[in-house]
C-alpha cells in the first residue's frame, strides 16, 4: 500500500523514492498500491495502544471500563510506544472522523471529528473517545487525514504504482474511495490535472495490475481474453462521493462487462452476477 502516514513521516519520502530507484537499477521488480486520497480508513480501535487488543474484543471492552488502564492508554497515546503507528500522533483528534457505529445511542457521532464529538458530549476528548469505543463494543469505523495532494501525485506518477480502493464496506459513512477511487484517478488526476495520460491511468488499472498478479487472459482487450470491459465517457468520468456524503456512484460510467456479460448498462446495474473467484497461479 502506498502510504506515508502523517507529517512525522514526511521526511522519509525521499528515502522511499531512493529505494525504488535503487531497486529499478538492480532489476528488482517492485509494485505498490495507492488509493487517490489524502485520508485513510480503518476501524477506530486502531488508535488504541497495541496491548489493549491482547486477547480480542472482549478484553478491549474490559480494559476500557478500567479507569487505571484508561490512564495508561492515554499516557501511551500521548507519548508513543516504540514501533507503534500512533494515529493520534500523526493525524490528531481533529483529523479523525467517525464513519460508522453499531448502535443508535452514538449515531450522532457519525460525520464528526473526535474533537467535535467530545465537545458535543461535554467531555475531554480521551474520555469521549474511550466511552464511544466501549459503548459500541469497538465496532466504530473512522477516516483519518494524514497526507498532502503533492505526496499523492508524487507516488502516483511512479511506474511501480497500481490503483486500488482499499475499501472497507461498512454501515454509516465509509471512505469515499469505496465508490470513487478509479473514476477519481481517471477524471481528477489524468484528465484534469494531467499527472499522467489517460492511457497510463487505464494501464495501471488493467494490464499492469494483471501482470503484477500473474493473471492470464485478463487486463487487455485481446481476442481470447476474458471480456472484462469498462466503457466510460472520458470527458465526464469523475468521483462524486465526499467524506461527509461518500455513498455516491461516479459520473460518466456508461457500461461494465464482466466475463462477457453486461453488469452495468447505461449507468444502471443489470442484476447480472457473472463474476468468478480468481486464484493466483499455484493456489489450489
Amino acid at each position: 500500500m502506498g502510504k506515508v502516514a502523517g507529517k512525522n513521516n514526511w521526511d522519509k519520502i525521499g528515502a522511499v523514492l531512493d529505494l525504488l530507484e535503487q531497486a529499478k537499477k538492480e532489476g528488482i521488480t517492485v509494485s505498490f498500491d495507492q488509493y487517490p486520497y489524502v485520508a485513510g480508513s480503518t476501524m477506530m480501535g486502531a488508535i488504541l495502544p497495541p496491548w489493549v487488543h491482547d486477547g480480542g474484543t472482549d478484553n478491549v471492552i474490559i480494559r476500557l471500563k478500567d479507569e487505571k488502564l484508561r490512564k495508561k492508554m492515554r499516557h501511551d497515546m500521548e507519548n508513543g510506544i516504540a514501533g507503534w503507528d500512533n494515529f493520534i500522533d500523526f493525524a490528531g483528534f481533529d483529523n479523525i472522523y467517525t464513519t460508522s457505529v453499531k448502535t443508535e445511542k452514538n449515531a450522532d457521532a457519525v460525520g464528526l471529528s473526535l474533537t467535535e464529538f467530545a465537545q458535543k458530549r461535554g467531555k475531554d476528548v480521551y474520555t469521549s473517545t474511550f466511552d464511544l469505543l466501549m459503548e459500541e463494543e469497538n465496532a466504530v469505523g473512522m477516516v483519518d487525514f494524514y497526507g498532502t495532494e503533492e505526496h499523492v501525485k508524487l507516488f502516483m506518477q511512479r511506474a511501480e504504482m497500481n490503483v486500488c480502493t482499499d475499501g472497507l464496506l461498512c454501515p454509516g459513512k465509509p471512505h469515499p474511495r469505496l465508490y470513487g477511487s478509479f473514476p477519481r484517478v481517471l477524471g481528477k488526476y489524468a484528465r484534469d490535472e494531467k499527472v499522467f495520460s489517460l492511457e497510463a491511468a487505464v494501464a495501471k488499472m488493467t494490464s499492469k495490475a494483471a501482470a503484477v498478479l500473474s493473471l492470464s487472459g485478463r487486463g487487455q482487450l485481446r481476442e481470447g481474453n476474458f471480456a472484462d470491459i469498462t466503457i466510460f465517457n472520458a470527458d465526464e468520468i469523475i468521483d462524486k462521493g465526499t467524506f461527509t456524503d461518500p455513498i455516491q456512484y461516479p459520473q460518466g460510467l456508461c457500461h461494465v462487462m464482466v466475463n462477457g456479460v453486461l453488469a452495468v448498462q447505461n449507468g444502471k446495474h443489470t442484476g447480472a452476477l457473472a463474476g468468478k473467484v480468481i486464484k493466483h497461479k499455484g493456489v489450489k
